[in-house]
């Protein structure tokens, strides 16, 4: 099981942005397809950049990283400048922001941050605080698309956010979260990560470089969204990248301690064998790695090395359609029991239809 043997010019480049010196015009014009699918043109221009490798890039290839890079800086300075709007409003309610995933990685100046781009802001705000939180932002000029009661009920009590709220005049998509995954199935004392946030002098929080990691694999791994599955697969590379040798235990330690070990097992896994991000061998030597059964295992490997590279037909696999449906239906049993998610499914396949006939 090796994804980058099996769809290699984009992941080799991310691993090691020095075979940029060796790729032909032909292998360039891949990586800039790819890369673009991937969402990464920006990232793989940053890492070139930190190698002084940009001036070995072809001219035509050039052009599409820099524009690419160009444009994530434009989004992150919006980002910060959303952000400081948004803890400033908070302040006085007396809340304090969390940042998550994308958003964390760019306030924080991770190497994670550098290059990324991403669609919303995600926020952590503690449940008690959602209400205020959202009369509060509503009252500046923030609102929700999702009008309809069952799309409002389904958010609220099925889920671990509330709906999307969209500032009327700049646009910008903010998702408020109460916990990091919905809560019907298992809950995730989300009091043991808030007691680890380090605050700013302006009041914005960011996770832990632990839970970071553990937030994202759980993300990637149990949501059953995979559009952004490399792009993703690639932010926990880098944040793996900033850890020092004793922290691996401890990371280990931590993803037991919130029972999240197998989303990280998995993390470790196809980081390691798509992105050769260096994970010590001793992390998978000991049996409490949270890893599946041998047949469980398989099965991951067969389906998460299917979707967990650029979406563009240069590198599709065969059963890739098949492996992505049964990765988002996995998902949604993750999420919620049979007895919420069908009747929940069949409401939305009757709009489905409805909106047909329409």
């Amino acid at each position: 099981m090796g994804c980058a043997k099996g769809h290699g010019v984009i992941e080799a480049l991310l691993s090691n942005p020095s075979l940029a010196t060796e790729y032909s015009d032909e292998q360039w014009d891949q990586a800039i397809r790819l890369g673009r699918s991937a969402n990464l043109l920006a990232r793989l221009c940053q890492l070139l950049a930190d190698k002084d490798l940009l001036k070995e890039v072809p001219q035509k290839a050039y052009h599409h990283l820099v524009s690419a890079s160009l444009q994530a800086q434009k989004q992150r300075t919006q980002v910060q400048w959303e952000v400081k709007l948004l803890a400033k409003e908070l302040h006085n309610i007396g809340v304090q922001p969390i940042l998550l995933k994308g958003g964390a990685y760019i306030y924080a100046n991770k190497p994670a941050g550098q290059g990324r781009t991403l669609t919303d802001i995600d926020v952590l705000v503690r449940k008690e605080e959602l209400l205020k939180v959202e009369r509060q932002l509503k009252t500046v000029g923030w609102y929700s698309e999702k009008s309809d009661d069952y799309d409002q009920h389904y958010y609220r009590e099925w889920t671990h956010e509330i709906p999307p709220l969209i500032h009327y005049k700049r646009q910008t998509v903010l998702d408020i979260h109460h916990n990091i995954f919905p809560v019907l199935r298992f809950r995730v004392d989300i009091e043991r990560l808030i007691d680890q946030v380090c605050f700013d002098a302006d009041g914005v929080g960011t996770l832990h470089l632990y839970d970071m990691i553990i937030h994202s694999a759980t993300h990637l791994f149990f949501e059953g969204e995979f559009e952004n599955g490399l792009r993703d697969l690639s932010d926990m590379d880098l944040l793996f990248r900033e850890l020092h040798p004793d922290d691996w235990q401890k990371l280990k330690h931590r993803a037991q301690e919130l029972q999240l070990a197998r989303p990280l097992f998995y993390a470790l896994r196809y980081c390691r064998h798509c992105l050769s991000s260096p994970i010590p061998d001793d992390i998978w030597a000991a049996s409490d790695t949270g890893a599946p059964n041998a047949l469980q295992l398989r099965v991951a490997d067969i389906l998460f090395t299917r979707v967990l590279i650029p979406h563009h037909s240069l590198v599709k696999k065969p059963g890739h359609r098949l492996a992505k449906y049964m990765l988002y239906w996995r998902g949604h049993l993750l999420k919620m029991p049979l007895t919420v998610l069908g009747p929940h499914l069949l409401r939305k396949l009757m709009r489905s239809i409805s909106v047909g006939r329409d």
